[in-house]
C-alpha cells in the first residue's frame, strides 16, 4: 500500500516536500527518506511525536529505543506508518537535530492500495534554508508571579481610606 506524506518546515516561508513512502514501512525509514529529501546530515538525532488536535506532545518516538524499567519507549525501526498514521490527515511532529530544532509537520495526505517499490520525493517546494528558524517559546500572556499576590490587601486599603 501506498502512503503519500506532506512533510512541511516550519519556517516563515512554505518549505514543503511530499515523499511517497510503503505504508508497511517504519519510521526510521521515513526519517532517512526526510532527510534526503531535505538535504540533511544523517548524523543528527531525531525523534517523531504523536500529538493531539492542539499539538501538544504526547508521546515521543526517538531514533532509537530506549528501554529502561520505568519508561519503554519504541525506537522509529520499531513502529510501522500504517500503524500510526492511520487515516488521511493523521499528523505527527518530527524535531530533527536537537540543538537547532528544525522542526517539521508529518501530514498522511493520501494512502491507497497501489503497490510501491521504492520510496522518493514527487514534490518540492521552496529552498531549504542555511540555519534553522529561531523558535520562541514565549507564552501567549506574559506571567507575572505577583499580578494577584496583593489583591487581598485591597479591602485594607479601603478600611484605612475611612480614618
Amino acid at each position: 500500500m501506498k502512503s503519500t506524506i506532506q512533510v512541511h518546515l516550519e519556517y516563515k516561508e512554505d518549505i514543503i516536500r511530499d515523499i511517497e513512502i510503503d505504508s508497511s514501512s517504519n519510521l526510521e525509514d521515513l526519517h532517512s527518506a526526510i532527510i534526503t529529501a531535505f538535504g540533511l546530515d544523517k548524523n543528527e538525532l531525531a525523534s517523531f511525536y504523536m500529538t493531539n488536535e492542539d499539538f501538544e506532545l504526547l508521546q515521543e518516538i526517538p531514533l532509537f529505543s530506549v528501554d529502561d524499567k520505568e519508561n519503554s519507549m519504541l525506537g522509529m525501526n520499531e513502529v510501522i506508518l500504517s500503524s500510526i498514521l492511520t487515516e488521511e490527515g493523521a499528523q505527527l511532529l518530527y524535531v530533527y537535530d536537537f540543538m537547532k530544532m528544525w522542526r517539521f509537520l508529518i501530514t498522511l495526505t493520501e494512502a491507497n492500495e497501489e503497490d510501491i517499490t521504492e520510496t522518493k520525493c514527487i514534490k518540492s517546494i521552496g529552498d531549504m534554508p542555511e540555519d534553522a528558524p529561531e523558535i520562541s517559546f514565549k507564552a501567549e500572556k506574559e506571567f507575572d508571579p505577583f499580578e494577584d499576590a496583593f489583591d487581598d490587601f485591597d479591602e485594607f486599603n479601603e478600611y484605612e481610606e475611612e480614618y
